[in-house]
């Protein structure tokens, strides 16, 4: 076995800590393999990879991409060039995206009587703005205990879901990270909340536009989970991957650093460098 953590969040998303924050504490806690993976963004990696090298653990570049659709699945990219021109596009135009989408949810939430506006959500947010940093806003004024009362009561409601979120297909997600140079995961497949007769069709459909791997590891999946979507990576012969989905404990105070996991999990051919 080894220590792991393939999928982290800093403050260029919407994670507690900048990156060489989350490197050291991934260093501290005996991770021996990591990747930061922000949210629609590579902006943080630069640091990341700076200070992984000054621990001496082996890092992968990546990045989370939130795809469009019913299912709404995420696609992790791992050894992904931040500095590709393609992926800088995508990142300033999904940059500008969440920006509309945050003024409409400013709008929405002062409706309901809360002061709070999209600058106070920005100064929050170091990098990509979202829901979590309006929900920190929200817990200094007093409005909410924590974050977790911000996004029951406010944030995860009808109405800010209805609120349009324009986003790359799973298709053009998986190109734009090959593009990049990097390779595709399916992460976290149990939020999907599919069978298991229905799973495998729609794993079938995205390994049929490129997806090289699955996320099988994961902080919330049970055992039997695991032993289904370990069996499902296998059959396809696709790259099996494991990560915490670490955010910091003030945004998701249950989710830690780490993950144990097979050695030879980090024998595979992923881009570490």
């Amino acid at each position: 076995m080894c220590t792991v953590d393939l999928h982290t969040h800093s403050s260029c998303s919407d994670g507690q800590y900048a990156p060489a924050e989350v490197v050291r504490r991934a260093a501290e806690a005996g991770i021996t393999h990591m990747a930061l993976t922000d949210h629609d963004t590579a902006e943080g990696i630069g640091e990341a990879r700076t200070a992984a090298a000054a621990y001496g653990l082996r890092f992968m570049a990546g990045i989370e991409l939130s795809t469009s659709g019913r299912a709404r699945q995420h696609i992790l990219g791992y050894g992904v060039q931040p500095e590709h021109p393609a992926l800088q596009t995508a990142c300033r135009l999904f940059t500008q995206r969440r920006l509309h989408r945050a003024e409409k949810i400013a709008r929405l939430l002062q409706s309901q009587g809360l002061a709070v506006t999209v600058e106070e959500a920005a100064a929050e947010a170091k990098g990509q703005l979202g829901r979590p940093h309006f929900a920190r806003v929200m817990m200094k004024k007093g409005y909410v205990a924590s974050v977790t009362e911000a996004f029951e009561r406010y944030l995860a409601t009808p109405a800010v879901r209805a609120i349009p979120d324009p986003k790359p297909t799973a298709q053009e997600a998986i190109e734009l990270i090959h593009e990049a140079g990097g390779v595709a995961v399916l992460a976290h497949p149990f939020t999907l909340q599919l069978s298991e007769a229905e799973f495998p069709l729609v794993l079938d459909a995205l390994c049929g536009v490129g997806l090289d791997g699955l996320e099988v590891y994961y902080s919330k999946h049970t055992a039997p989970q695991t032993a289904f979507f370990l069996s499902c990576a296998k059959v396809r012969s696709l790259l099996i991957t494991g990560g915490s989905d670490y955010h910091g404990e003030a945004v998701k105070p249950d989710i830690f650093l780490g993950m144990q996991v097979p050695s030879w999990l980090a024998e595979q051919p992923l881009p570490f460098l």
